[in-house]
């Protein structure tokens, strides 16, 4: 009978990443995709009162995922047994692994960045100040800033996955 050895802390590490990597990517696209063009739809005083009630804890949960899956790969990185930051752009799994930093870095600047957009919006919204055309200018950029952020999330996830069989 074969012997399987285990290492919890390296198991335990992965879980920890996949499972904050899959809340960040689903978040991404449930935003870009699904709730922000709904919200965009409506009132702007149902807007207003969408954006105060749901914009600081998505932003909460969202930076806390991505913070996570970042770190715990990171970890993965260092614990991996034959693998390490050395590699990074000179082997086959260096290079997707890089990419993926790469695009994960530019995806929570982007993040950031819509969450300024988002915050201007909601105080926008809040005293009337925004005229019809800065509304519309700024809801087109957090448009685009979504879909962009849930397109590099994607690919950084894909190459990631990828790398592993590199």
């Amino acid at each position: 009978m074969r012997k399987i050895e285990l290492d919890v802390g390296l198991v335990i590490t992965r879980i920890i990443h996949i499972l904050a990597g899959s809340f960040w990517i689903g978040a991404a696209i449930y935003l870009a995709v699904l709730l922000e063009p709904r919200i965009r739809s409506t009132s702007i005083d149902l807007e207003r009162q969408l954006l105060n009630r749901t914009s600081k804890l998505n932003s909460l949960w969202i930076t806390s995922a991505a913070v996570v899956t970042m770190l715990s790969g990171f970890v993965l990185v260092s614990m991996t047994p034959g693998r390490s930051f050395s590699e990074l752009g000179d082997t086959a799994w260096g290079t997707m692994i890089l990419i993926g930093l790469v695009m994960s870095f530019t995806a929570f600047f982007i993040s950031g960045v819509a969450g300024a957009l988002t915050a201007k919006l909601r105080r926008g919204l809040d005293s009337g100040e925004l005229d019809g055309q800065e509304l519309a200018i700024i809801r087109g950029k957090l448009t685009l800033l979504g879909y962009l952020n849930a397109m590099l999330v994607i690919i950084a996830v894909s190459t990631m996955a990828a790398a592993r069989y590199v």
